[in-house]
């Protein structure tokens, strides 16, 4: 993404704190439940792991500095990975965080290219379908052009849910920031406005979605601060590190509480700008 990007009441789902939701979890999908259960996360009520669960889960964006962290936590799960990547992606560092290779698989397609995409999916089921990847520079119809083809497979393959990682402002959220000085960027309001035509096509392609917008992400290697929130307020724009988006992709897997529900990341804990050493 670029400059602030790298890349309502809330009523049931109240907020979802990573504090609280990993406190009490154990080994296993952390604090996930199946969907054919009946899964409530709550700030003050943390859920109950699902034990010994092996969802199929596809990562998309895996090899990018938010698909290595929700790969890092994945790892500790009994989910069944498969990451589609291009031919020439770098692999090793993924690979690195999985001892368990019986359980990660790589699937080779461009997401640009419609027919790489159904020839890597083709034949193959998925559970969960998260969405992590960066943007095209420059493509100002990039999220455009890969849903469709996406959101084709994903029904083809029996997807029960599709999370997908966008931006804060897109489409007509964009309204609710005017004074942030966006303007000054090139090119930020056809970006924003391709990520709000993604969002839409998710939405009406009758998969079970959910999405998760993003803005003014700390550098990879900042640790979760663990006082990051999901909040269906859509005015909110805070900073928040890839580490707690992680954790907070994780809390909604599979998790009918999340289930065809727009959120905003906040971290009060987090300076804007930030503090340079």
């Amino acid at each position: 993404m670029i400059a602030d990007y790298d890349g309502g009441q809330i009523g049931l789902i109240g907020e979802i704190r990573v504090a609280d939701i990993f406190r009490g979890c154990r080994k296993g999908l952390l604090c996930l439940t199946l969907f054919f259960g009946l899964a409530t996360i709550t700030a003050a009520a943390p859920p109950t792991p699902e034990k010994g669960g092996s969802e199929r889960v596809l990562i998309l964006g895996g090899t990018g500095q938010l698909g290595r962290a929700i790969l890092s936590e994945l790892s500790a799960t009994n989910a069944q990975v498969s990451v589609l990547a291009r031919a020439n992606s770098d692999r090793t560092s993924v690979e690195a965080l999985w001892p368990d290779r019986s359980r990660l698989q790589w699937l080779t397609g461009d997401l640009l290219n419609a027919e790489e995409i159904d020839r890597a999916l083709a034949g193959h089921r998925f559970d969960v379908v998260i969405n992590a990847v960066r943007v095209e520079d420059g493509d100002i119809h990039f999220y455009e052009k890969i849903m469709p083809p996406l959101l084709r497979n994903a029904q083809r393959a029996g997807v029960r849910q599709f999370i997908h990682h966008g931006a804060v402002g897109a489409g007509r959220n964009v309204e609710k920031f005017q004074n942030l000085g966006w303007e000054r960027v090139p090119g930020i309001f056809d970006r924003l406005k391709d990520q709000g035509i993604g969002e839409d096509l998710l939405r009406g392609s009758g998969v079970p979605y959910t999405i998760i917008r993003n803005a003014r992400l700390y550098p990879p290697e900042a640790p979760a601060t663990g006082q990051a929130a999901l909040t269906e307020d859509d005015s909110i724009i805070t900073p928040m590190t890839r580490a707690d988006l992680a954790k907070l992709t994780l809390s909604c897997v599979a998790n009918a509480a999340c289930l065809n529900k727009t959120f905003h990341v906040q971290d009060a804990s987090l300076p804007w700008p930030m503090r340079r050493p």
